[in-house]
């Protein structure tokens, strides 16, 4: 069953799911307008400017982590939100390093008390030499 979220637009249920999951709480009235605004500024600004570094370009560096289609050169930065607390982590010396101890995307993601996140959605990534945090999911390519 489609929810309404705001001013009558209605989201699939997988979708509201996403959202609630993202945020942390069901979203409603004012709340989903500034979420939804949000991640479509993001998504806008993301899709209007071509990336400054593409994850699967390996020239930048021959070290890194690769995760599944993402190849992330030494120096990448990571980092997830949950319920407004953010975990950062860092490639280095080809693992990924939170706190001073190797981890994976998957507790990164579910580092804040959720087991149940996506890290694809979950994990922003800031590659070297960059400014800008990309969404995971959108340097993934799947052939």
């Amino acid at each position: 069953m489609d929810r309404p979220i705001i001013g009558g637009i209605y989201l699939p249920s997988d979708v509201y799911v996403d959202l609630v999951n993202r945020t942390g709480e069901p979203c409603y009235g004012d709340k989903s307008e500034a979420v939804l605004s949000a991640l479509i500024r993001n998504w806008l600004a993301g899709a209007a400017s071509a990336p400054e570094s593409r994850a699967d370009d390996k020239t930048t560096s021959t070290k890194g982590y690769q995760w599944k289609q993402v190849f992330l050169p030494d120096g990448t930065e990571l980092r997830a939100t949950f319920q407004g607390r953010s975990t950062y982590a860092k490639v280095e010396n080809e693992k990924i390093i939170c706190g001073g101890e190797c981890i994976t995307p998957s507790r990164l993601a579910n580092a804040n008390g959720c087991g149940t996140r996506n890290a694809w959605r979950a994990i922003w990534l800031k590659f070297p030499g960059t400014s800008k945090w990309q969404l995971a999911a959108s340097c993934r390519t799947i052939a």
